[in-house]
């Protein structure tokens, strides 16, 4: 559920910039842990399992509470290789022999 909610917003701002996966799940777990009133399970679960920490120099980050917490990191982080490692594949499949050639001047 919750990795599935997190590949909508993957797929939605890579498509936008193609920012480093990471970055966009930085910003989608500081969101989550940030909403006052969550309605949706998503929010609830990230916000039970996830705590906000504010680290030196005006940084954010986030750390587990609990065994299942970090389960849930671990997984979402390695679902950001996967797909940034999947989306390289696609692109290195797509280019052609010629793609490789020298321009000399």
């Amino acid at each position: 559920m919750i990795l599935e909610a997190f590949s909508v917003t993957l797929r939605q701002e890579w498509k936008l910039g193609e920012q480093p996966a990471k970055s966009i799940l930085h910003r989608w777990l500081l969101k989550n842990l940030t909403e006052a009133n969550p309605q949706d399970h998503v929010t609830k679960v990230i916000q039970t399992e996830l705590k906000l920490l504010h680290l030196p120099q005006h940084q954010l980050g986030y750390i587990a509470k609990s065994p299942t917490g970090q389960t849930l990191l671990k997984s979402l982080y390695q679902y950001c290789d996967s797909y940034e490692q999947w989306q390289f594949s696609r692109w290195l499949h797509e280019l052609k022999p010629q793609s490789f050639k020298q321009h000399h001047p």
